[in-house]
């Protein structure tokens, strides 16, 4: 007997996990019954949950977060059920994932991993064979029905990821020939590469999550802040008639469903013994001691909540879902928390933290991305998130306390530490009141957040769409497949760590460092990942002073004037090569050069130009050969003839002159090339300081006497 080959949550008890069965032996001896009974799954509390007969294997008690989908939590073979043998050989593998080898290397796989390989890489596959008509899996790599699966693929135009998820669930499958009752073997090719062949061109890059435009944050975060803190202060009337609401259907509810117990209503039946449920509603309504109109009236009176139309059951309902839509909003906004710790947010998340009098906010909760089950984590967070969690505790009430009663009567525990679970989780929903409270789902959260946009009127203009673009530079075709000009910003759960990503960095409010930290990532490149996008944007908001520059060019002109009048005009000694022939030509100058106004006029049409350094002038633009760069002496002698050092540049090369022979006369022994460096500069300063007869001392290098 192995235990499961999988890794299991922090709470699960090491006992009564379920082990393996040699269900190899089973098949080959013809004990199919006994086969079909095999566990597949057992709770913690030693409830088989699945077996191995089933068309589904329900393993919700190995997942680690909740709002997690349906489908990462369960394998599904109803699609094979056509197939015996088939869906035999994918129960096999799926067995075997669980049980013998799940992982490549390392840890452990987690549940969805594996629900993933399998619902998703694998289904085409297995697809393929299933439209073929095969039986076995094995006969995928014949090179006919290996081209009919590319063929497949090739069709349905998907991302290069999700080509490589179906080719890395093959060679998961191959993994485990050491077990399988059938020898399974893939062509030898590149995966990768073949991947790429087969994905859509337009897909091969990984789409990288949107960061929503600044205009449309202003909307969508704006208007979440005002919903909570206009909501806020009723939190405790909005629970209170939630209970109301739900007594008061109940009482109708009861008196309909009596009626129909005793036979008395019998046309709310259908022929084949179910409910009409449509006319089962009606009647509940009908037998309701207040209508929904009265209770939300009479709860919300005096407050800013009702609105100017008519009340009604819908108009709540439509409110509640936006309110909670808004507290999600402010959560994710304002800490960059992924949707799995949001999910881990509970009433007392929220702390207070005071550092040398500076007040600092944080949410305590959990991650379980890269980490060994759970890992208790905290985040910096803003003050608006402590009344958006305090808001949906509210809104949520009611569902808790139901969810709690139902954990408190029922003999089933697995369904009891469900529901309890379920409960302490502040997104909670009831799609219809005789239902049970449900978590709201990661999907369904988007499809939340996406009619929460479109409620507010976060509407993509031509603006905003160029914005996106800048923000959003390896968007992989997201742009064009999701955004629409005048349609609603399609909001997902993942762009706010995006968003917050990018307004941090493009504000200057946060590094990636910072980032690194607060969205708990492993290394630095996955948080400057996160932040592709902001500096192009922070370029693009500098915004230019015309006037300014305007003014700044023309004390340019004027100085590049004065400069070139003082020389041509004075009796001060300049040096550099343009240097000595100004001096050469003052007695006998060109007219253009005597005036001040012709100087200016040469200097505004660039005919002359003027760049200083701190040792010397040039007028050579971008003729200048740049050997200066490298050794200021070569300036002193310009090639090009560009160079002019006057008094106030002299000063420089006086003070370099006695620093360098200050440093060889220190230092005996340098080598020859820093002495050459250091030499051609000395004895370039001196030639300028003896143009502008300023005082120094000819340098002479130390003679070293050695005995030999």
């Amino acid at each position: 007997m192995q235990a499961l080959c999988l890794r299991l949550p922090n709470d699960y008890p090491s006992v009564g996990v379920t082990e393996e069965t040699d269900v190899l032996s089973l098949i080959a001896t013809g004990r199919l019954s006994e086969l079909s009974e095999v566990p597949i799954c057992i709770d913690q509390f030693g409830v088989t949950r699945s077996i191995f007969g089933e068309n589904r294997w329900d393993c919700s008690a190995y997942a680690f977060d909740k709002g997690s989908d349906k489908n990462q939590r369960e394998f599904d073979f109803t699609y094979l059920s056509e197939s015996p043998e088939l869906k035999l050989q994918a129960k096999l593998i799926a067995y075997g994932w669980l049980f013998k080898q799940g992982h490549y290397s390392g840890a452990k796989a987690k549940l969805s991993t594996l629900t993933s390989r399998f619902n998703i890489g694998l289904k085409r596959p297995l697809l393929t064979c299933l439209k073929g008509g095969y039986s076995d899996l094995s006969k995928i790599s014949d090179n006919d029905i290996w081209v009919e699966l590319e063929s497949l693929i090739k069709e349905q135009e998907l991302t290069k990821r999700t080509v490589e998820l179906v080719f890395s669930a093959l060679l998961a499958v191959e993994r485990l020939n050491f077990w399988l009752p059938f020898n399974f073997a893939l062509p030898n090719i590149n995966f990768k590469q073949r991947a790429a062949k087969l994905a859509s061109q337009s897909k091969l890059e990984s789409r990288q999550t949107l960061a929503i435009p600044q205009s449309l944050t202003n909307i969508l975060y704006g208007e979440a802040i005002r919903f909570v803190e206009v909501a806020w202060p009723y939190r405790k009337k909005l629970t209170q008639m939630q209970r109301d609401l739900q007594t008061n259907y109940d009482i109708g509810r009861a008196t309909v469903d009596y009626k129909i117990a005793i036979g008395k209503w019998k046309w709310l039946t259908n022929p084949d013994g179910t409910i009409n449920t449509r006319r089962y509603e009606q009647e509940i309504n009908k037998a309701t001691p207040q209508s929904q109109e009265a209770i939300i009236s009479q709860a919300l009176c005096g407050t800013n909540l009702l609105p100017e139309s008519e009340v009604s059951g819908s108009w709540f309902t439509r409110w509640r879902s936006l309110t909670l839509s808004a507290c999600f909003v402010c959560c994710g906004a304002f800490t960059g928390m992924r949707v799995s710790e949001l999910f881990e947010l509970r009433a007392d998340s929220f702390y207070t933290h005071s550092i040398n009098g500076q007040v600092f906010y944080s949410l305590r909760g959990a991650t379980h991305k890269l980490a060994a089950g759970k890992k208790n984590e905290e985040w910096l967070a803003s003050p608006v998130v402590k009344k958006a969690i305090a808001l949906a505790l509210a809104l949520t009430a009611a569902y808790r306390e139901e969810l709690f009663k139902i954990a408190a009567h029922t003999d089933d525990k697995w369904q009891a530490y469900t529901l309890r679970q379920h409960a302490s989780c502040l997104w909670l929903t009831k799609y219809r009141r005789q239902r049970m409270p449900a978590v709201i789902s990661r999907s369904k959260w988007n499809d939340r957040l996406k009619n929460y946009s479109k409620e507010v009127g976060a509407i993509v203009d031509k603006a905003s769409l160029e914005e996106c673009q800048l923000l959003n530079p390896r968007d992989g075709g997201a742009i064009t497949a999701k955004v629409k000009l005048n349609a609603e910003w399609p909001l997902a759960t993942h762009q706010f760590r995006r968003t917050f990503a990018c307004f941090s960095i493009r504000n200057s409010l946060a590094h990636s460092v910072a980032l690194k930290q607060q969205f708990k990532h492993v290394n630095l490149r996955m948080s400057e990942w996160y932040g592709n996008g902001a500096i192009e944007s922070r370029l693009k908001d500098v915004q230019v002073d015309t006037q300014l520059v305007n003014l700044l060019n023309q004390i340019e002109i004027e100085n590049a004037t004065d400069k070139y009048h003082n020389w041509f005009n004075g009796d001060k000694p300049l040096s550099g090569t343009f240097g000595k022939a100004i001096v050469s030509m003052r007695d006998d100058k060109p007219v253009i050069y005597s005036s001040w106004d012709n100087l200016y006029r040469l200097v505004k049409e660039k005919r002359l130009t003027l760049h200083g350094t701190l040792h010397s002038y040039c007028k050579n633009n971008y003729d200048c050969d740049m050997d200066g760069v490298v050794n200021p002496a070569f300036c002193v002698d310009c090639k090009t003839g560009g160079s002019v050092i006057d008094s106030e540049k002299a000063i420089w090369w006086q003070e370099r002159h006695s620093a360098l022979t200050s440093y060889l006369r220190k230092s005996v022994e340098v080598s020859a090339g820093e002495y050459a460096h250091c030499i051609t500069q000395i004895r370039a300063a001196e030639r300028v300081l003896l143009d502008h007869d300023l005082a120094h001392e000819t340098y002479v290098h130390p003679i070293q006497v050695i005995e030999i």
